[in-house]
């Protein structure tokens, strides 16, 4: 029972953590850029980004542990993407085929970071 609240404190560690993170990457991006197309950056930068660790995360084996999982999976990489943003922007902008792509998107980068985890993880084993 124990581990099981040290892994719920360290998801909500990481989603904080990963929260602000997104915090910052939104405000960096913004001072480039003009509404919308700020957030549409901001918000594409950061799922793609997101979704990448995330692949990485779920596969490697520097992070199979229940912690590791818990912090930079649910955590961190759940606490920086925002996919929930996404739909206010369908709804308030129209921007449905850009939505699309960016989904699509983060399905192929989180491929692509699952893919190098598994990687990593063969090598680990031939070793």
């Amino acid at each position: 029972m124990l581990a099981n609240w040290r892994v719920a404190g360290l998801v909500f560690f990481g989603g904080a953590i990963g929260s602000m993170l997104r915090h910052v990457v939104h405000d960096w991006v913004a001072s480039f850029y003009a509404y919308p197309t700020s957030e549409i950056i901001s918000l594409g930068f950061i799922n793609l980004l997101g979704s990448y660790f995330l692949g990485l995360v779920i596969r490697h084996p520097l992070f199979q542990s229940e912690y590791r999982q818990g912090f930079f999976g649910t955590g961190l990489a759940g606490g920086f993407t925002t996919m929930s943003a996404i739909t206010i922007f369908i709804v308030a902008e129209d921007l449905t085929s850009d939505i699309a792509v960016m989904l699509f998107g983060a399905v192929v980068t989180f491929a692509a970071g699952w893919h190098q985890g598994r990687r990593a993880a063969k090598k680990k084993a031939a070793k």
